[in-house]
């Protein structure tokens, strides 16, 4: 299982075996290098894309080529997530002068008129702090090992349940939080459906950088209905909302019933100092060489589909779980919440959409 656990009193020496215990959980036999290097920063540049050419047979369906699985061909752009700090800092004031209390609204404000650069060094900040109060500086400094280390193990796990292996699904729940693995499971049964393998096989993996940081404060099940997450129906997801409020500034989001009046200033205070309830959310990105290929089996014959064999920037995302930083020996596990913005992106178009249909009203 993809995890780590950490107490208190462990915190200043379990820096150099994080990454190990990553590794031997995670990795799978025939797992490529990958770097140990981990740059953090606030500011990221979009290294270079990899262009290579796609080998691909035109006479099959066109859908194959990107829209029956959802994985970022080496050619293609990245996609947009929600979290964009360029978009968000409208989004996230409007949200507060309708929840929040007017002294989150004087902080928005403020926030909001910065410039680009400045906002993204002080989330960068202000996400690290809370991050490493509630999981430890050591568990911080590992995490891009263990993006690393666990991308061959997603790769190995999607094609053995492409290949209907029946402990592949048991494995990923292990690994995926529960909207990612809901989501690749529906494309995998597609595939299956229309008598199409995947076949996923990582090379090498080098030059992990954390890319973006964010973290969650307040109650656990907020944030799970926030997210959609596969356990919670949608009726039930849609009252729980109800009953928070949702403020967030600079990637840093609180929930709070609104009938506690904890200001998201107070909380962000009361994080920092280990004395609230945290999720982290992290986006890796990774310099990977990795082959990625669709195959159709007819009349007992295989014939690819699509084979990109490249070396191209992937972006991880993996979450934490909530973690109550007052605790004596809290504990957590790291899982994969997001693979290249598959479903950020997917909420950003949707929100987009509901606000132009609104804007239309």
């Amino acid at each position: 299982m993809f995890a780590i656990r950490i107490g208190s009193r462990q915190r200043q020496t379990i820096l150099n075996t994080t990454a190990r215990q990553l590794s031997k959980n995670c990795m799978c036999a025939d797992n490529g290098a990958a770097s140990s290097t981990c740059a953090h920063a606030p500011h990221t540049t979009k290294a270079q894309r990899v262009e290579s050419e796609i080998r691909r047979d035109f006479g099959y369906p066109a859908k194959y080529h990107g829209g029956s699985f959802p994985w970022l061909l080496s050619a293609e752009r990245q996609r947009t997530p929600m979290e964009d700090l360029e978009t968000s800092a409208l989004l996230h004031a409007k949200d507060i002068r309708q929840n929040a209390g007017i002294g989150d609204g004087a902080v928005s404000a403020a926030v909001g008129v910065l410039p680009l650069s400045a906002r993204r060094t002080l989330a960068y900040t202000l996400n690290m702090r809370v991050a490493r109060a509630a999981l430890g500086a050591a568990a911080m400094d590992s995490v891009c090992d263990g993006a690393a280390a666990v991308l061959p193990r997603v790769a190995s796990l999607l094609s053995s349940a492409s290949r209907c292996d029946v402990d592949a699904p048991e494995e990923l729940s292990r690994v995926f939080t529960g909207p990612l693995l809901v989501h690749y499971m529906r494309d995998l049964d597609r595939l299956r459906r229309d008598h199409v393998r995947l076949d996923l096989k990582v090379h090498s993996v080098e030059n992990p950088r954390l890319q973006h940081l964010r973290t969650h404060t307040g109650p656990e099940a907020a944030f799970a209905a926030l997210n959609g997450a596969a356990q919670v129906s949608s009726l039930r997801a849609g009252l729980t909302r109800q009953k928070y409020r949702y403020t967030s500034v600079l990637g840093a989001t609180h929930a709070a019933p609104y009938k506690t009046p904890l200001s998201w200033s107070a909380a962000m205070m009361a994080a920092i100092g280990g004395q609230a309830q945290v999720r982290v959310r992290v986006d890796v990105e990774l310099m990977v060489h990795m082959r990625y290929r669709l195959i159709n089996k007819h009349n007992g014959v295989d014939k690819t589909i699509v084979d990109d064999d490249a070396t191209r920037n992937l972006v991880l995302t993996l979450e934490s779980t909530a973690v109550d930083a007052a605790e004596d020996q809290p504990q957590f596990e790291w899982r994969v919440a997001d693979i290249d913005y598959l479903l950020s992106s997917e909420r950003r178009i949707e929100s987009e959409f509901v606000e132009a249909k609104l804007a239309e009203v």
